[in-house]
Order: C-alpha cells, then structure tokens, then sequence
C-alpha cells in the first residue's frame, strides 16, 4: 500500500470513529471552521446571514423529511 492510499485509509478510520463516538464534537467542530472560513472570506455580518439561511433551509428540510405540514410552520416564522 503506498503512502497516499495508507493516509486515506487512516483518515477515514478516524473519521468514522469520531462520527460514532463524539458526533456532537465532529458537528460543532465542522461547523466552527465553517464559519471562521466564511468569516475571514466574506465578512462577519455576511457570514451570519448566509449561516442564518442555511439553519432555515436545514430546519425545513428536516421538517419536510419528517412528513410535517411545512406551509404551516413557514406561515407561523413568517407572521
């Protein structure tokens, strides 16, 4: 096996250990550098808007995913 392959294959064990065991950690870690990318790229106020819409879309589509009446939850958020 050479270096590369050995390296993925590693990182990958890592990964999906961290997944089973601390994925609380893996998320809030994931989401930090994302934000800290997209704070140092775009600015903090950009940044905060386009994190802002993205928890709206994640929260919708868990909605719709759970086969909730999505209508009725945009119409309550948006009155």
């Amino acid at each position: 096996m050479n270096g590369w392959q050995e390296l993925k294959t590693r990182c990958t064990r890592l990964f999906m250990w961290a997944l089973a065991e601390h994925p609380g950690k893996l998320l809030g870690t994931s989401l930090g550098l994302l934000f800290g990318l997209l704070f140092v790229l775009i600015g903090f106020w950009r940044a905060l808007i386009l994190m802002t819409f993205i928890v709206v879309g994640f929260l919708a589509g868990k909605r719709y995913d759970d086969h909730k009446d999505l209508g009725k939850w945009l119409e309550r958020i948006f009155h």
